[in-house]
């Protein structure tokens, strides 16, 4: 009976050793310059990576009985291993200032309310959806993942709003997209930057006051298995914030981003695009995962330049899509961007970004070759 108890214990103990040094070689992954999926998609789980590493250890010293070599250099890798997520996730806690300021009071006409939500196809549950488009009532409503089913479904909001454009695949695939808007949309349009599969939404929006603001929705591919790169996403998201940058207007930059805040592709689209994120200084507000809370990352944004100040920013509840929707409410006032600003360009920004949109330019190529 001992000598089976020792035998299980160096086995528990083995297994629990490599699965640690595994949990450490994908906490380190993404330092790796690839557009490879399986070393991109590490930098989604990094809360979750940070929890499991110090489970893991305790586990297996308690398993192992002793420290010893092993046990000594496993705590040091998992330790660089927690500095790493540590300082990855940091701005997105308390302990750090809002890089959107909140203000209290805004004049009416100067307010916007932007909710975006990705549906999710497959998803039928639509009468919760648009109950929840009734009750929160935005100004400017984005819907992503749509296809014709959905198209039919959300004809029953057409009254509650006076502008509406769509984009629904020819194949039916999960890139369709909807705007809806009780302001002025001003020269709408869907332009596809590297395919005819993803839509990038471009439209002017004139507020009450007369005022107009750009919006630009996104909605990339994701990095997936078996072979899906993040090629078309970096270089989708770096055009999106270049078209931010040269923009004359202030703008907006809203969607299911297919990417965590804390992302290199993300924090450069914000610096290239001059755009702040509500959630450093706030919390991490994931909304992915709806179905399935223990994978949940921050997944759908809304990002917009300093002339736009914060009044609010929430996760609305679950309706039936692996995502949640996201609310803003923003004041455009000139008065804002003497309080707030968005990170400086960093050397190198302008041609990674070149480089990233070169190479989906190039992958799209070779698909259609």
């Amino acid at each position: 009976m001992k000598k089976a108890h020792g035998k299980w214990r160096r086995w528990a103990s083995a297994a629990l050793l490599t699965l640690t040094l595994l949990v450490v070689v994908a906490s380190f992954l993404p330092l790796l310059e690839s557009n490879a999926w399986w070393v991109r998609y590490m930098d989604y789980p990094r809360l979750q990576l940070a929890i499991a590493l110090p489970i893991l250890l305790i586990l297996y010293l308690v398993v192992h009985q002793r420290v010893g070599r092993n046990g000594w250099a496993l705590g040091l890798l998992t330790v660089g291993a927690l500095g790493y997520h540590g300082s990855e996730l940091y701005p997105y806690s308390s302990l750090v200032a809002h890089q959107a300021v909140e203000f209290d009071s805004c004049p009416s006409d100067s307010l916007v309310s932007v909710m975006i939500a990705n549906v999710q196809e497959g998803n039928e549950r639509s009468e919760e959806f648009l109950h929840m488009v009734g009750e929160i009532d935005p100004d400017v409503l984005l819907v992503m993942e749509t296809d014709q089913w959905w198209d039919q479904q959300l004809s029953e909001i057409d009254e509650q709003f006076t502008g509406r454009v769509q984009h629904i695949p020819q194949n039916e695939g999960d890139f369709g997209m909807h705007l809806f808007s009780k302001l002025e949309l001003v020269s709408p349009e869907f332009r596809f930057f590297f395919d005819a599969y993803t839509p990038t939404l471009f439209s002017g929006i004139r507020l009450r006051n007369g005022e107009t603001f750009d919006f630009v929705g996104v909605h990339p591919r994701p990095p997936i298995p078996p072979s899906q790169s993040t090629a078309y996403r970096d270089g989708h998201l770096l055009k999106a914030a270049l078209e931010a940058r040269s923009s004359a207007l202030p703008t907006i930059v809203a969607g299911d981003t297919n990417s965590v805040p804390w992302e290199d592709v993300t924090r450069r689209m914000m610096r290239i695009g001059e755009l702040l994120d509500p959630r450093i200084g706030r919390g991490l507000y994931p909304t992915f995962g709806a179905k399935n809370p223990v994978i949940s990352w921050p997944l759908d944004h809304i990002l917009f330049q300093e002339d736009f100040g914060l009044e609010s920013f929430e996760v609305l509840p679950e309706f039936g899509s692996d995502h949640y929707p996201v609310l803003a409410r923003l004041c455009l006032s000139a008065a804002t961007g003497e309080v707030q600003s968005a990170s400086s360009l960093r050397e190198g920004d302008l041609e990674q970004a070149d480089q990233a949109i070169a190479a989906a330019m190039a992958k799209d190529t070779d698909e259609e070759t």
